[in-house]
């Protein structure tokens, strides 16, 4: 169990096969790879939310939230109408 802020979140593993784990990391090494294309980096925050994933500590929709999350704590709210999420 996690205790943050007053809060107690109960940590779940999502079942994921080598197949899906191998594909995550993949998307993970694409992402690290276009990052370096443009001379930038995933830093660690970011990189902690993507291993998550990559482990199966959370799925796509909890991977996408936190990734938001993040970026709103960072930039302030976004607008991203293209995508479906605001």
């Amino acid at each position: 169990m996690i205790e943050a802020e007053g809060f107690e979140a109960v940590a779940t593993m999502i079942s994921i096969g080598e197949k899906e784990r191998a594909r995550r990391e993949r998307a993970l090494g694409d992402t690290i790879a276009n990052l370096r294309i443009e001379n930038l980096h995933l830093d660690d925050e970011s990189r902690r939310i993507f291993q998550r994933h990559v482990d199966g500590e959370i799925g796509l929709e909890e991977f996408r939230a936190a990734i938001d999350e993040l970026n709103e704590r960072r930039f302030g709210p976004l607008s991203v109408s293209r995508n479906g999420r605001s």
